[in-house]
């Protein structure tokens, strides 16, 4: 965008008079190669250390053709890195590796290129046989950019947990922060399904609360025929 506006010399629709094009274009020159350097900068680590091993979620990055021995070193890296978040999660990272040969076997057999490819889509087809790699694969597309994930969620949880509700518990407090930060804005937010799940569930209580209650009127009636009958035989 940079090199057009100056290729152009113009910018949103108003014309830049330069006073020297020749001091411009040399500026100009300078002022993309300096961008490019840093750039390249900040993000260096991502050619290196465990950033490196993450682009195995990159359909992109995949080879054309099934490689038998693609991703696997990176996937045993992964797991060693994040072994202690995933076996806290009841993940079993001794699984993982097989899954991983079970996922690129299936995904490369499916008429859908990889460029179109979504992980969604595979965890709908994949969940249930190949639940742990899956796992690994979306604890390395939640990896945040940046900070600011990290400095938004305390800034939510300044404003939830006030000083007038200190005492709130761990586990309330983290409900609320999912609400506030994973839940859709009111606007967005469609409230149908949660109404009929809670209709449907309240059915169910009531029609179990009503087999209950018939089964012990039918106990009791029973009772009373048998007292019945053994005060008739005496």
């Amino acid at each position: 965008m940079l090199s057009k506006v100056l290729d152009s010399n113009s910018y949103e629709g108003v014309r830049l008079s330069p006073s020297d094009t020749s001091q411009m274009m040399a500026n100009k020159d300078k002022l993309l190669d300096k961008l490019s350097e840093s750039m390249d900068n900040r993000f260096s680590d991502v050619r290196s250390g465990i950033l490196s091993n993450t682009k195995i979620v990159s359909f992109q990055q995949w080879p054309n053709e099934n490689n038998a021995d693609f991703g696997d070193s990176e996937v045993e890296r992964l797991i060693d890195h994040f072994r202690p978040v995933l076996i806290s999660a009841g993940v079993d990272v001794d699984l993982i590796p097989d899954q991983w040969t079970i996922v690129k076997s299936y995904l490369y057999k499916e008429p859908t290129t990889l460029e179109r490819l979504t992980w969604s889509e595979a965890n709908r087809k994949l969940r249930g046989s190949c639940p742990d790699i899956l796992d690994l694969v979306d604890l390395v597309l939640c990896m945040p950019a940046s900070t600011a994930d990290c400095e938004r969620g305390f800034n939510v949880t300044k404003m939830v947990k006030s000083d007038w509700r200190s005492s709130l518990k761990c586990e309330t407090l983290s409900d609320l922060l999912m609400v506030h930060l994973s839940s859709p804005s009111i606007k967005d937010f469609d409230p149908s399904p949660v109404v009929q799940l809670w209709h449907a569930s309240s059915l169910m209580e009531k029609t179990a609360a009503e087999v209950v209650e018939e089964s012990e009127g039918s106990v009791c009636s029973s009772s009373f025929e048998d007292s019945e009958t053994s005060v008739s035989a005496l």
